[in-house]
């Protein structure tokens, strides 16, 4: 199999952390039109700065100190009349920010692993509710059921989910739906 090049990683590694890095914006900013606008720009940074990302380290607290940067200087070119934080504010945003992150990455892969774990058609009601952000009552049409019968079965879903996760992560040995 052929490795990839530091470019095809480097996109790899962009993809995969663009949630994260919306949420990091949003919740800096709390308009998602202005976090959409400094994501773009953000993405450009980190591309225009790939020769300076330093092999082994974590690109993801690389990523995240762009965008903290980016948003810092969103924040003094707009400053119309919108409520800004304090920079003590920000800071601890980005403390919890740092500590939000590390829990996340330990979460995914139980996450991913739980939902292995339900019955297929839970599964597909999970990904089209929150993976695809298909509302509710679309999917109870499609599956000719009513809205209430798929909003019981989600929510029953998401306990079984919830209760795997929070298995996983006490790491018991075996975790079971």
């Amino acid at each position: 199999m052929n490795e990839l090049s530091q470019t095809e990683e480097f996109a790899v590694e962009i993809a995969a952390i663009q949630p994260r890095l919306y949420g990091f914006i949003l919740k800096r900013l709390a308009d998602r039109e202005q976090t959409l606008e400094v994501l773009q720009r953000t993405n450009l940074v980190l591309c225009r700065k790939l020769g300076d990302f330093q092999q082994g380290s974590s690109f993801t607290a690389w990523a995240f100190t762009i965008a903290k940067f980016q948003v810092m200087s969103w924040r003094k070119s707009n400053r119309s009349g919108r409520l800004v934080f304090s920079d003590q504010i920000t800071d601890l945003l980005d403390r919890t920010a740092a500590e939000e992150s590390q829990s996340v990455d330990d979460r995914i892969p139980v996450l991913r692993s739980c939902l292995e774990r339900l019955r297929d058609d839970e599964r597909d009601l999970i990904q089209r509710r929150y993976r695809d952000g298909e509302a509710i009552e679309p999917i109870a049409l499609a599956l000719s059921k009513s809205i209430d019968a798929i909003g019981m079965k989600l929510s029953r879903a998401r306990k079984r989910l919830a209760d795997c996760v929070r298995i996983g992560l006490n790491q018991e040995p075996e975790y079971e739906i």
